[in-house]
C-alpha cells in the first residue's frame, strides 16, 4: 500500500512517477514486476543489481514510461519485505484494448504470516530440518481482506475482466467460481487468444486476466474459490488451504453451491499469444541446475549450478558502465553474482533442471520468454517449474542492462536462487545514464536534472 492507496492504476502512455520515501529502519527498493524498463534499467529496483538501495530516511524518485498495457505489480526487492506487505498491484490500461468488457475487477491474492519475514528467513536457513520445516500456518488475503470475508459484486448480463494477481511471497493459488466459466485473455501482461477454462493457477509473481460473463438473472449468489497450495512447507494436517468468498448478485439472494469435483489446470502450453510470434532460433544456450542444501557456512541455501547468489558490493549495472572492455568478462562482476554476459540481440535458450523437490516459479526481469513446445509458444515473465522436472525457455536479449533471473518464492531467492543476465552492448550508447554514486551511502542520483520539475529539487537520493 502506498499513501493508503492501492492498487496503482495508470493509462498506456502515462509516465508513472513514484516518490519513494523510506520510513523503514533498513534499506529498501521498489521493483515494477513485469515492466521491461527498456532504457530505464536503473529504475528496475533490483537492489544492488541495477541501483543502490534507498537508505533509511532516504528518498528516491522513479520515473517510468508506461509503454506496456496489462496487469503488473510493484514490490520491494530488498530482503523479504514483500512478505511483510510492501507490495501493490499496478494496472496499465489500454483505451484500445483488443478485448471488450463492461467492468474491471482487480483481485490481488497473497499469503501472509504472523511471524516477521526475518524470523522466517532464520528458520528456513537452519541446517536442522526439524527447525527448517517447523509448521507455520499462512493466512490468505485478497484485495487487502481476509479471503473468507471477500465479496465480489456482479450485475446480471455483464462481462467482467477479473485481473488475478499472486503478489504473495511463497504459495500458489488456484482460482475458480462456482457455475461460471473463465476465459483467459492475458498472462503476465501478454495478451493471449481467448481460452475457456474452469479455473486458473497462479504461482508467486504470476498474473492472469479472465473474462467472466454474469448470469442473466440475479436469483442466486455463488462462491468463488482461491485455494492456497502450501506444499512448500510442512503444514499441520491440511493441504491445500481452501479459501472461499461470495460472488454476490443480490444481498438477499440464495447461495447456490456447486459440488467441486475438481478441474483440469490450463497449461501454459495450451495458450497462444495474440501476436503469434514464431519460435525463435537460439544463438546462445545456458543450462541451469537448481539445487538446495546445507553449505559450508552451515546454512541451508539454494543455488544455480552450485553457485549461491550473494548481492555485490557495487551494483552490477554500475560495474558494467564503469569497467570498459572488462564489462564483457564474467569475472569482473564477482563469482557470487553468477552473471552471464550476453550479446545484444542474442536469442538465449535456457534449459532449467529442477533437482529440488520444491516448486520454483522463475521470473526474468526486463523480458518475457517463450515456453517451448509449439511453433508459436506463449510468452510470460514468470514460469512455474515443479520439483524433479525440467523446462526450456527462450528470450531475445534486446534490452540493455543488468537483469535478474530468480525464483520468485522470496525465501528461495534470498537464500541464493538468483543469477544475472548482463548485455555487453555499450549501455551508454543505448541511452543508459551513467552518473551516480556507486558506493551508495546516500543512495544514487540518477536524475536528469534538465528534465526534473522544481518540486523535486529537495529529493534526498
Amino acid at each position: 500500500m502506498a499513501n493508503g492507496h492501492s492498487p496503482v492504476e495508470v493509462t498506456l502512455g502515462d509516465t508513472l512517477i513514484i516518490h519513494a520515501h523510506n520510513s523503514l529502519d533498513e534499506p529498501t527498493s521498489l521493483h515494477s514486476h513485469g515492466l521491461f524498463q527498456n532504457g530505464t534499467n536503473y529504475y528496475d529496483g533490483a537492489a544492488m543489481v541495477t541501483e543502490c538501495s534507498i537508505p533509511p530516511n532516504g528518498t528516491f524518485t522513479y520515473r517510468i514510461p508506461m509503454v506496456q498495457a496489462g496487469t503488473y505489480w510493484i514490490h520491494s526487492h530488498y530482503k523479504a519485505q514483500t512478505s511483510d506487505g510492501l507490495r501493490t498491484a499496478l494496472i496499465v490500461r489500454d483505451p484500445n484494448d483488443y478485448y471488450k468488457y463492461d467492468e474491471d475487477v482487480i483481485l490481488p491474492m497473497s499469503d501472509w504470516f504472523r511471524e516477521p519475514a526475518n524470523t522466517i528467513i532464520k528458520q528456513f536457513s537452519s541446517p536442522d530440518p526439524n527447525v527448517r520445516y517447523k509448521p507455520m500456518i499462512p493466512y490468505g488475503i485478497i484485495g487487502g481482506e481476509c479471503l473468507n470475508a471477500k465479496v465480489i459484486k456482479f450485475v446480471k448480463n455483464k462481462t467482467y475482466r477479473l485481473r488475478l494477481l499472486n503478489i504473495g511471497a511463497s504459495f500458489e493459488f488456484h482460482f475458480s467460481i462456482d457455475d461460471h466459466e473463465l476465459r483467459i485473455i492475458e498472462v503476465d501482461g501478454v495478451p493471449v487468444k481467448e481460452k475457456p477454462t474452469k479455473g486458473v493457477m497462479l504461482a508467486a509473481g504470476q498474473r492472469v486476466s479472465v473474462l467472466v460473463r454474469s448470469k442473466e438473472t440475479a436469483d442466486n449468489n455463488y462462491l468463488f474459490h482461491a485455494d492456497m497450495f502450501t506444499d512448500l512447507f510442512t503444514m499441520p494436517k491440511y493441504n491445500p488451504l481452501n479459501f472461499t468468498g461470495v460472488l454476490e448478485y443480490a444481498p438477499k439472494a440464495s447461495l447456490k453451491r456447486e459440488v467441486n469435483g475438481g478441474w483440469k489446470i490450463t497449461s501454459d502450453l495450451d495458450l497462444e499469444p495474440l501476436d503469434e510470434e514464431a519460435l525463435m532460433d537460439p544463438t546462445m544456450q545456458v543450462t541451469l541446475d537448481a539445487y538446495s542444501g546445507v553449505f559450508d557456512d552451515q546454512s541451508f541455501r539454494h543455488s544455480f549450478n552450485n553457485v549461491t547468489f550473494i548481492l555485490p558490493e557495487v551494483p552490477t549495472l554500475l560495474t558494467a558502465l564503469s569497467t570498459g572492455d572488462n564489462a564483457n568478462k564474467r569475472e569482473v562482476y564477482g563469482r557470487q553474482s553468477n552473471t552471464y554476459v550476453l550479446n545484444m540481440g542474442d536469442v538465449v535458450e535456457i534449459t532449467l533442471n529442477n533437482h529440488d523437490y520444491y516448486t520454483h516459479p522463475f521470473h526474468l526481469h526486463g523480458h518475457v520468454f517463450q515456453i517451448l513446445a509449439r511453433d508459436a509458444p506463449v510468452k510470460r515473465d514468470t514460469f512455474i517449474l515443479r520439483g524433479g522436472h525440467y523446462a526450456v525457455l527462450r528470450f531475445r536479449a534486446n534490452n540493455p542492462g543488468a537483469w535478474l533471473f530468480h525464483c520468485h518464492i522470496e525465501y528461495h531467492a534470498i537464500r541464493g536462487l538468483e543469477l544475472t543476465f548482463g548485455l555487453k552492448e555499450n549501455c551508454i550508447a543505448q541511452g543508459i545514464k551513467a552518473s551516480g554514486n556507486a558506493i551508495g551511502r546516500d543512495g544514487m542520483d540518477l536524475e536528469d536534472t534538465e528534465a526534473d520539475s522544481d518540486d523535486d529539487d529537495d529529493n534526498d537520493h
